[in-house]
């Protein structure tokens, strides 16, 4: 059940980034190196991908199987706390603050060198989307 459960999550993780990056009628504004839809694109994909992440954690952890230590001890309930903490780990992982209070074990440091990989590309894939489209709209109105 809980790998049901992971896996619908990253199932909704991917179709939210392929819908938000890949949908054809997408207004982007190609005139301007850095736009506002631009903007919002990184701002939804971060979203969407701590909220992903952070409920993943919080699947896992609420499910018996401890992966995040909080300040040296085991993350306990109520529901809520984990949750929490999972979404905070999350943001934590994704920007790559690592403050060291929240802490992966077990199979929760391979998630969470996933989502740190994402969070270092995620710019370097933004910025060179920023360029390619710029530079598409640049030599298509120059002819």
């Amino acid at each position: 059940m809980l790998l049901i459960g992971i896996g619908l999550l990253l199932a909704i993780i991917y179709k939210s980034l392929e819908w938000i990056w890949l949908r054809e009628n997408f207004q982007r504004n190609r005139r301007h190196f850095l736009s506002i839809e631009n903007f919002l694109l990184l701002i939804f994909t971060y979203i969407i991908l701590l909220v992903g992440f952070g409920f993943i954690y919080t699947l896992i952890e609420a499910s018996g199987t401890s992966i995040i230590i909080e300040s040296g001890n085991k993350v306990e309930p109520p529901f809520f706390h984990i949750m929490g903490t999972g979404m905070y780990f999350s943001g934590v992982t994704l920007f790559s603050l690592g403050y060291g209070d929240v802490v992966p074990i077990g199979i929760g440091r391979g998630f969470a060198m996933v989502e740190a990989l994402i969070g270092y590309l995620l710019p370097a894939a933004f910025v060179m989307r920023s360029v390619i489209d710029f530079e598409g709209s640049f030599f298509k109105e120059r002819g």
